[in-house]
């Protein structure tokens, strides 16, 4: 009976072991993938779905709150060192505002309309996360892009307003605009204007034979007597 207790008790400690070895393993694998310990059917199945996040718990109108600093209702969701997680969300927020554009001047080409995207997700080399802009300056960037379309004769207001659009956005999270939006919607400019260039002279048909040392003397004419 003591052999078959000591086996008994055997088995228990490998079972204990293996499970602590899983759990181990389950940890490392949830941190590999940029997941919350406390994971949830929900969150698992957008991990799987669209990659992790680089943002953690945040995720679009949350997001925009926690890098504008307003308060987080949601008590389950931690916001993490916004700090870290800012020149992140620059490129984020930028993708963000170049796509409506893009959406707006497409719509317009087709002569047709779509509902802006007020929240879009954007891939990152990190993964991917959902962007939010406030329904308003969505709305307004995308009708930039359609007006650029269609009422081009604007395009030099459309983009000071532009720009002016993009530092409030920028502005509510802490960001300072370093590059002109608007631009880009502008025709290119020609870097040099050769317009007051004189044209050039034209080439002569006939070469100068003395000029050009290695020129051959020209053929005789007549054939001399012997």
């Amino acid at each position: 009976m003591e052999w078959i207790l000591g086996i008994v008790v055997l088995v228990l400690g490998v079972a204990g072991v293996l499970v602590i070895y899983l759990s181990e393993r389950i940890n490392v694998f949830e941190t590999l993938l940029g997941l919350n310990p406390k994971v949830t059917t929900d969150k698992l199945a957008e991990h799987v779905t669209h990659g992790p996040n680089p943002f953690g718990d945040l995720n679009g109108e949350n997001l925009w709150k926690a890098m504008i600093g307003e308060t987080i209702e949601d008590p389950e969701i931690e916001v993490g060192n916004l700090d870290r997680l800012k020149p992140r969300y620059e490129l984020v927020l930028t993708r963000h505002i170049e796509s409506l554009l893009e959406d707006g001047r497409f719509d317009g080409r087709a002569k047709e309309r779509s509902v802006p995207k007020s929240v879009l997700r954007i891939s990152t080399l990190r993964g991917s996360v959902e962007s939010f802009i406030p329904f308003a300056e969505a709305s307004r960037l995308y009708e930039i892009g359609q007006e650029v379309e269609t009422k081009p004769e604007k395009v030099e207001k459309l983009a000071t307003e532009l720009d002016e659009i993009v530092d409030d956005l920028f502005g509510q999270v802490g960001f300072e605009r370093t590059r002109s939006f608007g631009k880009a919607l502008l025709p290119p400019e020609d870097d040099e204007d050769f317009s007051d260039l004189p044209d050039p002279e034209p080439e002569s048909d006939t070469n100068d034979a003395e000029d050009d040392p290695l020129a051959l003397p020209p053929a005789d004419s007549e054939t001399k007597p012997n």
